[in-house]
C-alpha cells in the first residue's frame, strides 16, 4: 500500500536505462530507478462452514511488485517525474492483473515548490493515507481495517495534486474519469466519476489525517462515499498508539456502516516490533446480509537485514448476527476467488508467517 523502494541502478543521462537493456536513445531522465518487493507467506485459515486450509500466497505485508521511477530536473526547482509499477504473485510468478502491463501505477507528473501534479493511473489519497491509520499499516490478515474497509486502492484517468508540507500540513486531491480497480464494488464500474480529498498534519510525535472519496457508479447508478480519519501519538520511542474511524455508505442503501479501530505498536529495537489491534464494524443497513462484526489481531516483524523482513501474525474475525462472507486479506488482493471465505454469519481465524525482500 504503501510504496517502499530501494535504489539498485542509478545513472546519468546516456546510461539510465543501461541496467535494464534499453537503448541510450530512449533516455530522457536525469535518473531512473528500478525497484521492487518480493513478499511470500504461508497461512493457515479456518472459516466456519468452509473448513481449514493451508496455503502459500503472495503480498502479505507488502504487495509484491516491480517498477521504474524516474526524474528529470528541468531547472528552477521544477522536475518531471514518472512511475510505472506492476504487481505479481510471488508464490507462482503470475501477474496480479493479466489485463494490464502496469496494474499498480502508470503516471507522469510535474513538480515544483508549489507541490506536484500527476496524470494517469494512481493510488488514491485515501488508500495512501490508510497506511498511517493503524499499527499494521492497514495491511496483513491481522488488520481489521484492511479486512473491513472497502476503499479501492487506485483510479484510472486521474489528475492528482499533492501539496508540499507547510507547517506540518499536507493536502492531496484527485479527480478521475474512468474505471477503478481493486475491490468488488470498483470492478463493476465501466465509466464513473471519482472525487478524492485528504489532509494530513504531522508534527513531532503527533499525526492526524482526514480523507473523503465519492465514486459515482454509472452502471449501478449509485454513489459510494467513504470518509475516514485517524490520529496517532508516539508516547515514547518504543510505544505508539493509533485511533481511527470511518463511515461507508452507498446511496442505494446497500451499505451504511461505521468502522472503529484502535491499535498499538511497540518497538523492541530498530529490528523488532509487535502490533496489536481491535476493529469493530457497526452495520446500520437493514435487511438480509447485514450486521456487526469485529476483529482482533497481532503482528510481529523482525528485520534480519536492511532489505529483508520476517513477519508473523494471527487474527480472529467474529460476526454478531452478520450475514456477510468475510475473508482475511493481505496487502494486495491476489488470485481472485482463491481466498478462504466464511459462510454468511460465520467466524474466521488465521495465522500467517512470511518473508519480504526489498530491492
Amino acid at each position: 500500500m504503501h510504496s517502499t523502494s530501494r535504489r539498485v541502478c542509478r545513472y546519468a543521462i546516456g546510461s539510465a536505462f543501461a541496467c535494464i537493456g534499453i537503448s541510450q536513445t530512449a533516455v530522457a531522465a536525469d535518473s531512473v530507478t528500478l525497484y521492487g518487493i518480493v513478499d511470500t507467506f504461508l497461512t493457515h485459515i479456518h472459516a466456519d462452514g468452509t473448513g481449514a486450509a493451508n496455503r502459500m500466497d503472495s503480498s502479505g505485508l507488502y504487495a509484491s511488485r516491480f517498477g521504474l521511477k524516474g526524474h528529470e530536473d528541468i531547472g528552477g526547482g521544477y522536475g518531471v517525474n514518472f512511475v510505472l509499477e506492476n504487481g505479481f504473485n510471488a508464490n507462482d510468478g503470475s501477474a496480479a492483473d493479466a489485463n494490464r502491463s502496469f496494474n499498480r501505477q502508470a503516471w507522469v507528473g510535474v513538480g515544483g515548490p508549489w507541490g506536484e501534479l500527476r496524470f494517469g493511473r494512481q493510488n488514491t489519497p485515501q488508500w495512501v493515507m490508510n497506511g498511517n491509520f493503524d499499527a499494521f499499516t492497514s495491511a496483513t490478515q491481522a488488520s481489521g481495517w484492511n479486512n473491513m474497509f472497502g476503499t479501492p486502492p487506485r483510479a484510472d484517468n486521474a489528475a492528482t495534486y499533492i501539496s508540499p508540507s507547510i507547517g506540518g500540513f499536507k493536502v492531496q486531491a484527485m479527480y478521475a474519469r474512468g474505471a477503478t480497480g481493486g475491490s468488488a464494488i470498483a470492478d463493476q464500474v465501466a465509466s464513473n466519476q471519482n472525487i478524492h480529498f485528504g489532509v494530513e498534519y504531522a508534527r513531532g510525535p503527533f499525526y492526524a489525517g482526514l480523507n473523503f472519496e465519492e465514486i459515482r457508479n454509472a452502471i449501478a447508478r449509485n454513489k459510494a462515499r467513504r470518509t475516514a480519519g485517524a490520529i496517532s501519538y508516539s508516547f515514547t520511542d518504543a510505544l505508539k498508539a493509533y485511533l481511527a474511524l470511518a463511515k461507508q455508505t452507498v446511496s442505494d442503501g446497500s451499505q451504511d456502516n461505521y468502522l472503529y479501530s484502535t491499535s498499538l505498536l511497540y518497538t523492541f529495537s530498530p529490528a523488532a516490533s509487535l502490533a496489536v489491534g481491535y476493529t469493530f464494524l457497526q452495520d446500520r443497513a437493514s435487511g438480509a446480509g447485514h450486521g456487526n462484526a469485529s476483529e482482533v489481531g497481532a503482528l510481529g516483524r523482525y528485520s534480519i537485514s536492511k532489505r529483508t523482513i520476517l513477519y508473523g501474525g494471527y487474527s480472529y474475525l467474529s460476526q454478531q448476527g452478520n450475514q456477510r462472507s468475510f475473508f482475511l486479506g493481505g496487502a494486495a488482493v491476489v488470485e481472485p476467488g482463491s481466498h478462504i471465505v466464511s459462510t454468511p454469519g460465520g467466524n474466521i481465524n488465521g495465522a500467517q508467517v512470511g518473508i519480504v525482500h526489498l530491492f
